[in-house]
């Protein structure tokens, strides 16, 4: 794949999310690939995640956020990843869903890598107008939620955007034990 068609998919993911899961699914990346581009993605997600912390503004007086290290953010960022990889897939099958672990993979990657682009222009605009981030963050998760029910109900074969609606609530409710069990201030 070349970067023009990069872009084209790009756009095609956010006007016609559907069919850019088709056209995801149809590639067959090999497993290596696959596996390569999951941790540049978690590499680009910690980078572009250090920066958006780095850039929140503070008042004179007031403490800054607390910083993680670089090996807790990357940890964090393939842990979450994975974790939504494994939870899509295994909810979607409990619901009957046929998708397969390759075909999880990709298609959350892929979305991965077109968040780290939201998100590097919501980085390069707070530095500018900081006002905007808060806004531009919550489209990209709406935005985000939008393609994944459509890449979920593409890649399980639903036939309902309901059902991925579904995999999505109930994917929540088994990854945050995970998520409070391995975050450093958890109650458990």
């Amino acid at each position: 794949m070349n970067v023009p068609h990069l872009g084209q998919l790009a756009v095609l993911t956010i006007r016609k999310p559907a069919e850019a899961a088709k056209q995801l699914l149809v590639l067959k990346p090999g497993r290596e690939v696959l596996w390569l581009t999951f941790f540049l993605a978690v590499v680009l997600n910690c980078l572009i995640q250090l920066g958006i912390d780095l850039s929140v503004p503070v008042g004179d007086g007031e403490t800054g956020p607390v910083i993680d290290s670089v090996p807790l953010v990357l940890i964090r960022s393939a842990g979450a990843m994975m974790l939504s990889i494994l939870a899509f897939l295994f909810v979607g099958r409990l619901l009957g869903g046929t998708a397969t672990f390759d075909d999880m993979m990709i298609l959350t990657i892929w979305l991965q890598y077109l968040q780290i682009a939201a998100l590097m222009g919501t980085l390069i605009l707070s530095l500018t107008v900081p006002v905007f981030m808060a806004l531009l963050l919550f489209a990209t998760a709406i935005l985000s939620l939008y393609i994944t029910l459509h890449f979920l109900n593409e890649a399980h074969q639903f036939g309902s955007l309901w059902k991925s609606f579904a995999v999505v609530l109930l994917s929540a409710l088994v990854a945050v034990p995970f998520v409070l069990m391995f975050a450093p201030a958890a109650p458990v």
